[in-house]
């Protein structure tokens, strides 16, 4: 009895479905959401592509200049490193020289990096806003 409640119920059942026309313009806008997300995902891509390689390029440079005065440094601590005396704390540093320096250098090199690709993306967004819906 109530399978034959079920099948009228069913059978009575006929959805309005929308036109064609209205089908084909949402999903036609729902495809345009999609392309613009797209074309913003690949710019964004871009950006941080080129925002790498400018601050790689900063980084090698800072981290080479900066080596090119480890030997003018190093001489100027041995020099000092003779008027200190032997138990010192500074000379047991001035013996680390090289190992502090390098550290130096690479950090400041690492920093340089970093603060150019913050910099590069925030002049390039500025420069490009965000595609808008129509």
């Amino acid at each position: 009895m109530e399978d034959d409640k079920l099948k009228t119920l069913f059978s009575d059942f006929e959805p309005e479905l929308p036109s064609d026309f209205l089908f084909m313009n949402k999903l036609q806008g729902s495809l345009d959401s999609v392309e613009i997300v797209r074309q913003h995902s690949a710019e964004v891509r871009s950006q941080n592509k080129k925002a790498v390689m400018i601050a790689a390029f900063v980084g090698f440079i800072v981290g080479f200049i900066s080596s090119l005065s480890l030997p003018y440094l190093s001489e100027a601590v041995s020099k000092w490193r003779l008027t200190l005396p032997d138990e010192s704390m500074m000379k047991a540093l001035a013996d680390n020289f090289t190992i502090i320096a390098w550290i130096m250098i690479g950090s400041t090199a690492v920093f340089a990096a970093l603060n150019t690709y913050e910099l590069s993306l925030s002049l390039f967004k500025s420069r490009q806003p965000c595609p808008q819906r129509n």
